[in-house]
């Protein structure tokens, strides 16, 4: 038996979701220390999102010049 997809059926690219640091979101504390609770957290902020499950996730270096460590925004890539 073989089942084929046509039309509609595509697989979305994974895109990047930059998150503020700033305290308010609720996420900082999981998204920083990884692991399990970074990762439920990131898999839930795709899922709402649209976007399939977290691909990677954690702390951006990018557009920030020597921030400090705490300042630095969050980053959620999602995808299927």
């Amino acid at each position: 038996m073989s089942i084929s997809f046509s039309g509609g059926v595509s697989a979305q690219e994974p895109i990047t979701f930059v998150i503020a640091a700033a305290p308010g979101y609720g996420v900082e504390d999981c998204l920083a220390e990884g692991g399990e609770c970074g990762h439920v957290v990131a898999d839930a902020w795709c899922e709402a999102h649209g976007r399939g499950t977290a691909l990677k996730f954690g702390r951006s270096d990018e557009g920030v010049t020597d921030p400090p460590a705490t300042m630095r925004p969050y980053f959620i890539t999602c995808g299927d």
